[in-house]
């Protein structure tokens, strides 16, 4: 989403990135940062909701269990399952509402 994309810009999160081979679908846009949970109960006390996608890498679900992998066998997958942040997105939000959204994670962004 261009809005989010554009208004994030400089708040120090990890926002979604597109390829120049490929563009990206915005079906759920999410940011990566360390501080994942303590921004997390930060918007939700601004009456923000979030949610977090995929909590457990792939290779540690019990579907994949026979595969055999061991926690920090894939050190990147674990650290984007820490990191992930979902931010609100649906076909009906307005521009205001993804201002209001942006300016909360801007200004909690930068009291950390």
């Amino acid at each position: 989403m261009g809005k989010y994309n554009q208004l994030l810009a400089g708040s120090g999160l990890e926002r979604p990135r597109e390829m120049p081979w490929a563009r990206h679908v915005y079906h759920i846009y999410t940011l990566r940062t360390n501080g994942r949970d303590a921004l997390r109960a930060a918007l939700e006390k601004e009456g923000i909701q979030t949610a977090i996608h995929y909590p457990v890498p792939v290779h540690l679900q019990p579907a994949y269990a026979d595969l055999g992998y061991a926690r920090l066998s894939l050190p990147e997958s674990e650290k984007a399952a820490d990191q992930v942040l979902s931010l609100p997105l649906y076909p009906e939000m307005t521009d205001d509402q993804v201002e209001r959204v942006s300016e909360a994670l801007t200004g909690l962004a930068a009291t950390r």
